[in-house]
């Protein structure tokens, strides 16, 4: 039975759509379906490129918007995040005071939708959106809300600082490097090339050795330096995260401090601390490091390729540490 829509929701909403997000370009949710729900208080705004973002962003400031609804990959949320922390933290009401930022709810349109899945976002986008305004209709503010708090990961690489919830370089960024070569992106591939570097692993092919190229950084935890050099992964994040059956990052609640995986692990290692992925327990080894801490700093002498959430960036130095938190509906 078609969803009967009441006349308006008491809060002001804006819906963002990438243009770009995967469900979204391919129509698998068309544009029509979000114009069922606009009224004099939601309000649609659709961004086709990166620099359209801000530009969205100081229009959701300069009306007030209360709930913002994006319908974006995990990549394009990192974008949206950033830009909204930017925004709200630059522009000041008359009296001097910061606005707060709105509350977020966003849909499954992207190819892996991690990021959405650990944001408490269930099933198809269509569904999840009817059920958003089911609860916005039935609720007078948004502290009536179901609401999920979660830190941000900030990000700075020493000229722009940027926000998501998982960043890193080596083997994550060679693994989104590797994703996205070629024009055909989709979940199938994305566990394709994770059972090719387990295949790997076991069989002693040169892929795994490709994607774990070992290079010279420094890497300081809190006002500690790390005794390692050779560096294979870093990886850092604010928020719980569970990859395929193995618990990748774990936060305790310690919500001012981020948990970084790192390391220079040989084959052999890699493949002792397999029971520790599948027990959800620490890496244990000489060449790894497995540990929560306030601030991250890595760098090197050269320019290396970094990723937050899919999103490829480059840079010569990093600083990672908990960012301002965000507040997402539960769908």
């Amino acid at each position: 039975m078609e969803h009967e829509l009441e006349p308006t929701t008491p809060m002001r909403v804006r819906i963002l759509i990438n243009a770009n997000a995967k469900a979204v370009r391919y129509g698998r949710i068309p544009i029509e379906l979000f114009n069922r729900y606009l009224s004099d208080r939601v309000s649609l705004r659709i961004t086709e490129a990166v620099d359209q973002i801000d530009d969205a962003i100081n229009e959701c400031w300069e009306s007030d918007q209360q709930v913002v609804l994006l319908a974006t990959g995990d990549g394009g949320l990192h974008r949206f995040l950033s830009s909204f922390v930017k925004v709200y933290g630059q522009r000041h009401l008359e009296g001097g005071a910061l606005k707060p930022l709105p509350v977020f709810a966003t849909l499954r349109t992207g190819t892996a939708n991690l990021i959405t899945g650990l944001l408490g976002v269930k099933g198809k986008p269509i569904i999840a959106m009817q059920r958003l305004f089911d609860r916005l209709y039935e609720v007078r503010s948004t502290a009536d809300l179901p609401l999920i708090k979660q830190k941000l990961l900030a990000v700075s690489d020493g000229i722009q600082e940027r926000f998501g919830f998982i960043a890193g370089t080596g083997l994550l960024y060679n693994f989104f490097l590797e994703y996205y070569q070629g024009t055909r992106h989709s979940l199938l591939k994305f566990f394709k090339i994770f059972s090719r570097m387990l295949l790997s692993l076991f069989t002693g092919t040169g892929y795994l050795n490709r994607l774990l190229t070992s290079m010279e950084a420094r890497l300081q935890l809190d006002e500690r330096r790390s005794r390692l050099s050779q560096w294979k992964m870093m990886a850092v994040s604010t928020v719980e995260t569970r990859v395929v059956f193995f618990r990748a990052f774990k936060l305790d609640r310690l919500a001012e401090k981020v948990h970084v995986k790192a390391g220079n692990p040989s084959r052999l290692a890699i493949m002792r601390n397999l029971p520790n992925l599948l027990l959800n327990r620490s890496l244990k080894g000489r060449e790894l490091l497995d540990q929560l801490a306030r601030r991250v700093h890595y760098e090197r002498e050269t320019e290396f390729g970094y990723t937050i959430d899919g999103e490829l960036y480059n840079a010569c130095s990093l600083t990672l540490q908990a960012g301002p938190e965000v507040c997402f509906v539960r769908l």
